[in-house]
């Protein structure tokens, strides 16, 4: 028996340091800009040249673009600086996950690694869920699946069983399970070829501190 595969867009977990780099690559952007700007006003105010001069009216085009250009990333900087510093955002520590109800874990899981990745999120309800925890729609409209494991002990080869028979069930084209513990080599190496990422609690500790992106 086997499933129907897809392409389903992966998410790209990035570290926390590229999300500083493109604060500071912003940084420098608006500060060309804003000397631009000055050298522009001054031709304009100081030195009196005519606005209505080709090259001061490709300037102003071209500080106009510039200006749109960095409102942008700015807006885009704190879209992605508000999941690391807003506290009902905030990354929790695996003590800190234990500590949430099954329920919480999941919607926790659902919003910090998959939902700020750009995908479709819906959890679905405790009961008669048919083992899907979460379910994901990617921007090409392929679906995975999310099992949610809020253990202490390690996961075992038949949790990755029950996955995969879910996902065929479910047609779905990949399927994900997230753990707060150890998994097991036997459940990593029965999985290694089929489409199923298997994350860790200390995986999913760093992953909940990545930064977060948009589908294309």
């Amino acid at each position: 028996m086997t499933v129907r595969t897809f392409t389903f867009q992966q998410p790209r977990w990035r570290p926390f340091g590229r999300l500083l780099g493109d604060t500071f690559g912003t940084l420098a952007a608006s500060a060309v800009w804003v000397l631009v700007l000055r050298w522009l006003l001054d031709r304009l105010l100081v030195q009196q040249l005519p606005p209505a001069e080709q090259g001061n009216l490709i300037m102003l085009a071209a500080l106009a673009l510039g200006g749109a250009v960095v409102a942008l990333l700015w807006w885009e900087l704190l879209r992605r600086w508000s999941w690391q510093l807003l506290p009902t955002r905030r990354a929790l520590s695996l003590r800190g996950m234990l500590e949430l109800t099954p329920s919480e874990f999941e919607a926790y899981v659902a919003q910090r690694l998959f939902a700020r990745q750009g995908y479709h999120v819906v959890n679905t309800r405790d009961t008669k869920d048919g083992g899907i925890d979460i379910l994901l729609t990617d921007s090409k409209g392929q679906r995975a699946v999310v099992q949610c494991k809020r253990y202490r002990n390690t996961v075992g080869e038949e949790v990755v069983r029950d996955l995969y028979g879910t996902m065929i069930h479910s047609d779905a084209a990949h399927g994900f399970l997230v753990a707060t513990s150890p998994i097991s080599a036997a459940a990593r190496k029965w999985a290694g070829d089929k489409p199923i990422t298997l994350i860790d609690g200390a995986t999913l500790e760093k992953l909940a501190r990545t930064q977060s992106r948009r589908l294309r």
